[in-house]
């Protein structure tokens, strides 16, 4: 059982693209060390976990942009995503669309999703996406339960030349026949791995493509 709460806890984080709204009062620090901090807390109109996620990276803003918004290469460090795919993109309007398909352990099914992603840079420079599950873009597949309660994002906010904070938060209701007890054991888990993996690419990956004129 251990082994699917940790899979669900890596699958939210690895579909959660936070605002920098300020926490609830219910939040609770989860977990600080190596310079991540996860907090966890219940939404009273949400009965799966919520949690926001923080560290700052060694890295440009942009380099750690351009790795959260190259889709096709997300299942090299988003844990359990296995296969990502970038459905549509208007840079002029900020938006894109993107299909994911989630790998569950047997005997779970798999899942699959589609999200509508929104990307924004205020006057301050800080870069926001934020991300929310469609019920419609792709046709059904038996081969897989589609979730449909998801909501998430990302925040930039540079520091310096080659330093930059980043944050994520959201939830996501996995569907099907697992125990909200389950789902919700371990949440604060999934982001910190999330950010840890996210470091180790960051590292690998020197050539990511050009951010959208909109982020620039």
């Amino acid at each position: 059982m251990n082994k699917i709460v940790m899979l669900i806890a890596c699958v939210v984080s690895a579909l959660s693209l936070s605002a920098q709204a300020a926490l609830p009062n219910n939040a609770k620090l989860s977990l600080d060390k190596n310079n991540i901090k996860v907090w966890t807390y219940q939404n009273a109109n949400n009965p799966v976990l919520s949690y926001r996620a923080e560290t700052t990276l060694d890295y440009s803003m942009d380099h750690a942009i351009a790795l959260v918004l190259d889709i096709a290469n997300t299942p090299k460090w988003a844990p359990n995503v296995a296969k990502a795919e970038l459905l549509s993109r208007d840079d002029k309007k900020g938006e894109f669309i993107l299909y994911m398909v989630l790998d569950f352990p047997f005997p779970l099914k798999d899942r699959d999703m589609v999200v509508r992603g929104k990307m924004s840079k205020d006057r301050n420079g800080m870069v926001t996406i934020k991300n929310k599950a469609l019920s419609q873009g792709k046709a059904l597949d038996a081969n897989y339960i589609r979730l449909k309660n998801y909501e998430g994002d990302w925040t930039f906010q540079k520091i310096a030349d080659n330093k930059v904070k980043v944050t994520t938060s959201g939830f996501a209701d996995p569907e099907g026949s697992i125990p909200q007890s389950v789902t919700n054991m371990l949440v604060e888990q999934q982001p910190y791995q999330m950010l840890q993996k996210m470091k180790v690419e960051l590292a690998k990956n020197n050539k990511l493509p050009a951010l959208p004129e909109i982020l620039k």
